[in-house]
């Protein structure tokens, strides 16, 4: 895989989110994203429990957080990381590969799904 150096020499395997894919964690969650304790409730009005998310940012990958479920339709503001950052940048440029690579192979099953599509609707 690519080096540990900086961001600049990225993994080879630089894919991009597949585009029109549903948005999903890259892992699936232990737990629910409403099954922790204690609660944690947004500033919202009435309170509700925040949810708690994966970021698979470049600056963040790997780290939870909790956010207000309104936090993207309306004005609520809350957002609470949940983990430490990862320091090790051997491990954080680790976990960017692995993201990457995850998303190059949705990538090329998505692609081989709709070529295969194509091929039985020409057979038709």
């Amino acid at each position: 895989m690519a080096s540990s150096s900086s961001s600049s020499s990225r993994s080879r395997y630089s894919a991009s989110r597949v585009p029109g894919a549903p948005v999903r964690s890259l892992i699936r969650y232990r737990q629910g994203p409403l099954d922790y304790e204690p609660y944690d409730p947004c500033e919202c009005r009435p309170p509700k429990k925040a949810a708690m998310w994966i970021s698979w940012s470049d600056e963040n990958p790997g780290r939870r957080y909790r956010s207000c479920y309104y936090s993207r339709r309306r004005d609520c503001q809350y957002f609470v990381w949940h983990d430490d950052p990862i320091d090790d940048p051997f491990l954080k440029q680790l976990v960017l590969d692995l993201r990457d690579l995850v998303w190059m192979l949705e990538s090329l099953n998505s692609n081989l799904q709709d070529a295969t599509r194509n091929a039985e609707a020409q057979v038709e």
